[in-house]
């Protein structure tokens, strides 16, 4: 091949020939889309990326780039001033230096502070992650090699007979071997929070800067990324100038100062995607004009409606910001490579402002079909659903093929890409607008280290078209004329390429063609356009269609879809009104200028219409019939198409779309209901139900419940689609695939989707995907509904090249139905609902009376626990930033809930809103917003939005759940204040199985504990009916947090695949009421039955001494309660301890209360020597005043009788057993604490001793008459008064005086593996400089549930205290990331909203 054959090839990898654009370039190359304004509504776009710099006509390139979704939302609330060295404090806890140039009139510097891979994608984190962890190692491996190699040193140099006599160098030996041990146990956790930013914003006089000190993103020492060295930024639409973090990671970002400064949001793509759709856009290359975008002298503003918290998925917040974006920006075009199935199409808070802004402000919404093809019915939202946007499917052609995607075999002619999302949607609408190459090779951002990159998708086909329409609108505004988006879509419609032929099913694929942009323009300028300055009515009307069945409830939408088995057995007649549109404020006279006289068609003989209709402004309606008694099994497609009398060549003005799907029957048994069945089956047999090349035919077989499809054929890209009645009762289907003989591995796309009212495809579909070798088999399952419509598609895969055979499709129907009773077999129920307090539920299984012997296993099983939550707090307030300005004064509000709650167990818990939960686009409210963070700590857990997602939660931890609910009606924000949330945990393991017997009698012998017998398999004949009985459930096998009137939930597996063995894809959802608890034995502790302790003792005691003893336990309490920072209540509590002291010497509540006073006193008193000295004799009171060789005689023997004597006296032992651990715990902690008061007073007056020196060298000689310090006299630097008031600082105790606390506390606790007491073994192994030991310690008190480590001053105690463990040992690389993790685990505040 020629190089400049190879330039043309590569010239195809951004097409542009395919949509006619070229050729529209060559004769209007000024209309290159040159004064249109570009929305790109995606995961943002980098400013940096290569060409989208500048337009052909020398302007930014990018107007503004903005976030909408607020994920880069940075608090800049705190204010700081400059100290006198110009410095300031960082919302990090750093020290930033300023830069001395920039200007301050106010001298008030906002900080806050982000995590870098809270900003950037996740696949910049990603790389990041795996460089620093390389550099990391690196570190790792040295500090292995120093402590194998200091404890190689100590075997050399210590002889093995002082190893077994010295158990002092037994102990040095065990922490070197820890050390190494510690390192590599170390290095399988290690955790890379990544680093933290600064950011400082301020008003310089005339604009609002900010600047970012990125030095944690630079090698420690380096000096790279200091504060000071940030050239500042601005808001990017204002000076266009972006900055990047580092080398290393080569990202972009821009800045722009919101809300007076109080927000600084650091706006990031969230992913490569964003810049792609810009790039096949607009790019403009001024040096390799082939590789430019369609539009390459169009402007962009980028939207970034991907949040970066959610993994680039869109929110509500953030594409309705997009929305407001365009409209302030003046946009002309939007581009939206994004979508979601939905519920109900057309309809939603985000589908009514979009609708407006089109409709209202004439701004041309171009967006992508999905990605969920083959199968129909499969167009996403907001694209494929919604009138007012341009919805595109996605085309290949070879060319593109062959340079883009560099295929061994590119088609001989174009087709659509086998993903690319078909019509119509569930209400009739054909979906797709159009198509577009939906391939390119179009530039990404820098951080991906390449300049360019192939991407495919609808994703792409949607900005390739969005450029052709930028031509047209370019030319348009060149030329004066008005932009009008429904006259546009009329010439793009009726310009396009018709793609697919006389295949039924090449409308809802292809939408009306491939767009052709020079014929477009040609039918503009030949249909007149009206000047932009006409009035807005000037471009006339849009016309609205819906049809809505005449019999009974019916279907209503904006085209016919006849799909289900009862829709098409019989002709039915549709109402049609048709209403043409103005703008809202047109003028009575537009209004009566519409009179459209129209003549109708049908393109179908099977559809009738009125030959003709006159309209005007208020609309009209027309019946139309569809008859469908004629026609074969399979899809057909028609129109009833209406023209303008006078203007025909200028096509249609409207469509109305008519899909009829007539289903294959199943073979059914032969039984009364079957045969039945059978011959209606056998009257509706007559084709194939298929589409393209392919083959197909309803079995003849007498196999019951079975189709067979083959064979079949197939060749690269050719798709096979067949429509089934699922018969009524079936609950699953089996398929088995067998491929022919030939070469080649194939790639197959397997679907198989059915629709039910108000869901989306998505909830009842197979989507799979399977490669077979010839002669190969596959087979698989899924769950099905009963009595609706399966489509089942096939489609060799478009690149998998060659032809191919499918000897056997073959699809079998099993089916269970189910009742329910009540416990006692007499009040029917309608579902599963068990309820504990009637032990067992009765339910009945039933074999459809056309289906074949089906084997049945049940197995019930709960798996979740709900836990239901009201708001604890709530606020609605109106947000009135400029980013949430809706026209016309409207406001939107946010409401915000609070919910509070401590978890039982721990677990993964997902938090669900079942009512609001998988709705973006369809949800009649704005947006919502789900954050979830630890209730002490602060730390955020997890972000989520529509779809609930599981969270890891520790027994114990306190959850905060603050829920953001959006919407410009107040009225309904303020009705949900109260909206429940509930808390699903995932129980441990497989959950809590549920046993099912056979019979009443078996329940009832397993109800009394005499075990009866399970139920075991059973095989069902057709119309067979089997009861079984779900429960009773052991109280004991409950979860401890299925407290009464929770509920758990679970599922009811009954039916057995016949091919392949196992449980049946179709489960019975059940749930289980959780039962009162059982009261309390009468009899517990034996005995006599009052149940021991209190009671013995209280019978054999005097109402005097009852009396004496409340009065000393209330005397106590009072104690307890009093405060000592109070110096009344002081006083009070020193009067009353005097009192109880002498009257009950010894008395062990009132000493432990006493400790416990002491050292809980606030820090200011307690650590200070005179108040740890209290608290060590508070704790030699208490420790006197226990018998330890009593103690220690009790427990060395056996336990005795349970007796009233031995329960009282097993009480006592243990009531001092834990005053005694108490107070030695708290006298060994007292006592290492003063150590180190002493160590840091020595270290004070050393350093004081090192500068007197200096100080005296420095220091003038004395006057006459001024008398100079004597030695031992105080400094005169050093005030009286000062040194006066200095606290006297007691001698240290005696060296050994912990440890032999400790050795006496040990008697009676393992310090190292019990929980209460690994934080205080922690501090004396430091103590003993044995760091590895005590971090072992605190590594395992963190893994408890133990109190010491759940409040969040502990958590942070214990994270502080590895830090320096750390630092000790030499260990800089983990001081500093135990430092990084603190700054994600322990924030100051929760996260903004």
């Amino acid at each position: 091949m020629l190089d400049e054959d190879v330039s043309a090839l590569f010239s195809h990898a951004m097409p542009k020939h395919e949509i006619g654009a070229l050729r529209f370039l060559q004769e209007h190359p000024e209309y290159d889309g040159r004064g249109v304004k570009i929305c790109i509504f995606d995961t943002g776009v980098d400013p940096g990326a290569a060409g989208l710099q500048v337009t052909t006509d020398g302007k930014p390139k990018i107007i503004d780039i903005i976030d909408c979704t607020g994920s880069g939302d940075v608090d800049t609330s705190r204010v700081e001033k400059a100290d006198a060295d110009g410095c300031i404090a960082g919302a990090s806890g750093r020290k930033l230096q300023l830069n001395s140039g920039w200007k301050n009139p106010t001298g008030e510097w906002r900080v806050g502070c982000k995590h870098v891979y809270g900003l950037v994608s996740r696949g910049l984190v990603g790389r990041l992650k795996e460089e620093r962890k390389r550099k990391w190692e690196e570190t790792q491996r040295g500090a292995i090699a120093e402590a194998v190699a200091a404890l190689a040193k100590f075997d050399k140099d210590t002889p093995a007979s002082k190893l077994g006599s010295d158990p002092e160098a037994k102990k040095e030996r065990a922490e070197l071997e820890a050390r190494v041990v510690a390192l590599k146990d170390l290095a399988k956790s290690y955790e890379d929070p990544g680093p933290l930013i600064d950011a400082v914003v301020w008003h310089d006089g005339a604009a609002w800067r900010a600047a970012l000190d990125t030095s944690s993103l630079h090698p420690p020492g380096s000096g790279a990324g200091a504060l000071a060295d940030f050239v500042p930024l601005t808001n990017y639409a204002d000076e266009h100038k972006y900055g990047t973090f580092s080398e290393l990671d080569a990202c972009n970002f821009v800045l722009n100062i919101l809300d007076g400064g109080r927000t600084l949001s650091v706006v990031v793509d969230c992913g490569a995607h964003g810049t792609h759709v810009a790039g096949i856009t607009a790019a403009h290359f001024p040096e390799d004009p082939g590789s430019n975008g369609i539009a390459p002298g169009a402007q962009i503003i980028s939207c970034k409606i991907g949040d970066t918290r959610l993994g680039s998925m869109e929110t509500g917040t953030g594409v309705v910001r997009g929305l407001i974006a365009a409209r302030q920006h003046g946009a002309h075009l939007i581009n939206m490579s994004y979508g979601e199935p939905t519920t109900t199409p057309n309809a939603g808070r985000f589908i009514e402002l979009a609708t407006e802004l089109v409709r209202k402000h004439n701004v041309i919404f171009v967006a992508s079909a999905g990605n969920a093809g083959p199968a129909l019915t499969t167009v996403g939202a907001p694209g494929g659903t919604s009138s007012a946007l341009f919805g595109v499917g996605a085309y290949v052609s070879p060319q593109l093929a062959a340079a883009g995607h560099s295929v061994l075999e590119a088609p001989a002619e174009g087709l659509q890409y086998n993903w690319s999302s078909r019509g119509p949607t569930a209400d009739g609408h054909t979906g797709v607008a159009f198509s577009a190459p939906g391939g390119a090779i179009a530039p990404v951002p820098q951080w991906t280290q390449q300049r360019r990159q192939l991407m495919n998708g609808t994703s792409m086909s949607s900005p390739n078209a969005c450029g052709g329409i930028a031509l047209l609108l370019s030319g348009l505004l060149a030329t004066g004329g008005a932009v009008a988006p429904h006259r546009l879509r009329r010439a793009l419609e009726n310009t396009a390429t018709p793609l697919g032929g006389s295949a039924p099913d090449a409308v809802l694929t292809y939408g009306r063609g491939l767009i052709q942009i020079d014929a477009a323009w040609e039918y503009l300028m030949a249909d007149g356009v009206p000047p932009a300055a006409a009035s807005p009515t000037a471009a006339g009307p849009w016309y609205e269609v819906e049809a809505t069945c005449a019999e009974g409830r019916g279907p209503r939408g904006r085209g016919i879809y006849m799909r289900e088995p009862h829709e098409s057995a019989k002709p039915q007649s549709y109402r049609v009104s048709v209403t043409p549109k103005l703008n809202e404020d047109a003028a009575t006279s537009a209004r009566l200028d519409v009179e459209d006289r129209l003549v109708l068609e049908p393109s179908v003989p099977w559809v009738s219409c009125p030959p003709a209709l006159m309209v005007h402004s208020a609309g009209r309606s027309f019946d139309v019939l569809v008859d469908p008694s004629r026609l074969p099994p399979g899809l057909h497609y028609g129109e009833v198409v209406a023209y303008e009398v006078e203007a025909r060549a200028r096509g249609p003005l409207f469509r109305l779309p008519v899909t009829l799907i007539k289903p294959l029957a199943v073979p059914l048994a032969a039984t009364a209901y079957g045969a039945a069945a059978a011959a209606a089956a056998t009257a509706a047999a007559g084709g194939n139900g298929s589409s393209g090349s392919s083959s197909g035919s309803s079995s003849s077989s007498t196999n019951v419940g079975t189709v067979s499809l083959g064979p079949l054929s197939f060749t690269a890209g050719s798709e096979f689609r067949a429509f089934v009645a699922v018969p009524p009762g079936a609950t699953w289907a089996e398929m088995t695939l067998r491929a022919g003989p030939y070469d080649t591995p194939k790639l197959y796309l397997l679907r198989g989707t059915q629709l039910r009212p108000d869901s989306s495809y998505r909830q009842h579909e197979l989507r799979t995907q399977v490669t077979l070798s010839g002669g190969s088999e596959y087979n698989t399952s899924w769950e099905v509904v009963g009595a609706c419509t399966l489509e089942l598609t096939l489609a060799q895969f478009w690149t998998s090249a060659g032809a191919s055979q499918l000897e056997t499709v073959e699809l079998s129907f099993y089916g269970l139905e189910l009742g329910a009773e009540g416990g006692s077999g007499s009040r029917p129920g309608t579902d599963l609902a068990l309820d504990g307090s009637e032990l067992a539920r009765k339910v009945l299984v039933t074999a459809p009376a056309w289906s074949r012997a089906t084997r049945i296993r049940a197995e019930a099983k709960l798996t979740h626990l709900n836990i239901p939550l009201r708001p604890s707090d709530s606020s609605l307030e109106p947000l009135t930033a400029a980013r949430d300005a809706l026209t016309e004064g409207r406001v939107v509000y946010r409401l915000l809930l609070t919910y509070k709650t401590t978890v039982g167990e721990a677990g993964k818990y997902k938090p669900c809103l079942p009512l609001i939960n998988h709705q973006i686009y369809d949800s009649p409210l704005e947006s919502q917003l789900l954050l979830v963070s630890d209730g002490a700590t602060r730390q955020l857990l997890s972000t989520q939005d529509a779809g609930p997602e599981p969270v890891t939660l520790k027994k114990g931890s306190e959850v905060v759940l603050r829920l953001a609910l959006r919407h410009d009606s107040q009225e309904v924000l303020d009705k949900m204040r109260a909206l429940p949330l509930v808390l699903k945990r995932v129980l441990d393991g497989s959950g809590v199985a549920v046993p099912v017997y056979a019979s009443r009698r078996d329940a009832i012998l397993a109800a009394g504990g005499a075990g009866g017998a399970p139920a075991g398999d059973m095989l069902l004949r057709a119309g067979d009916v089997a009861p079984l009985w779900l429960g009773p459930l052991s109280e004991d096998r409950l979860p401890k947090d299925a407290t009464p009137g929770r509920l758990l939930t679970g599922t009811l597996t009954l039916g057995q695949l016949k091919r392949g063995g196992g449980a049946a894809p179709h489960k019975f959802r059940i749930s289980y009421l959780v039962p009162p608890a059982p009261a309390a034995s009468a009899a517990s502790g034996g005995g006599n039955g009052n149940g021991g302790g209190k009671d013995d003792a209280a019978a054999e005691r005097t109402p005097e001494e009852k009396l004496s003893e409340a009065v000393r336990d209330a005397q106590i309490k009072l104690l307890k309660d009093l405060k000592l920072s109070d110096a009344p209540q002081a006083a009070l509590y020193d009067k009353l301890l005097s009192e109880l002291t002498s009257a009950h010497p010894g008395h062990l509540p009132l000493l432990t209360e006493h400790l416990k006073k002491l050292d809980g006193r606030e820090a200011a008193v307690r650590n200070t020597a005179a108040g740890l000295a209290a608290v060590v004799a508070a704790a030699d009171a208490v420790i006197g005043a226990v018998d330890a060789a009593a103690l220690a005689a009790f427990y060395g023997v056996k336990g005795g009788d349970d007796t009233p004597e031995y329960r009282r006296t097993k009480k006592d032992m243990d009531e001092r057993k834990g005053a005694l651990v108490d107070a030695l715990a708290r006298k060994a902690t007292a006592l290492m604490e003063a150590e180190e008061l002493v160590a840091e007073e020595q270290k004070k007056q050393e350093k004081g001793a090192a500068a007197a020196p200096a100080a005296a060298e420095a220091k003038p000689e004395a006057q006459e008459g001024e008398a100079a310090p004597q030695e031992g006299e105080p400094a005169a630097a050093v005030p009286a008064e000062v040194t006066a008031a200095a606290p006297e600082v007691k001698p240290a105790a005696a060296p050994d005086a912990v440890g032999a606390c400790m050795q006496e506390l040990r008697k009676w606790v393992d310090t190292a593996t019990e929980a209460p007491h690994l934080l205080l073994h922690a501090r004396v192994e430091a103590r003993a400089m044995r760091y590895a030991a005590a971090l072992k310690a605190l590594d395992k008190l963190l893994g408890s549930d133990d109190k010491a480590a759940t409040g969040a001053a502990a958590r942070r105690d214990i994270s502080d205290m590895k830090a320096k463990l750390y630092a000790a040992l030499g260990w800089g690389h983990w001081e500093a990331q135990e430092r990084e993790l603190q700054a994600v685990r322990f924030p100051k505040d929760l996260p903004p909203m």
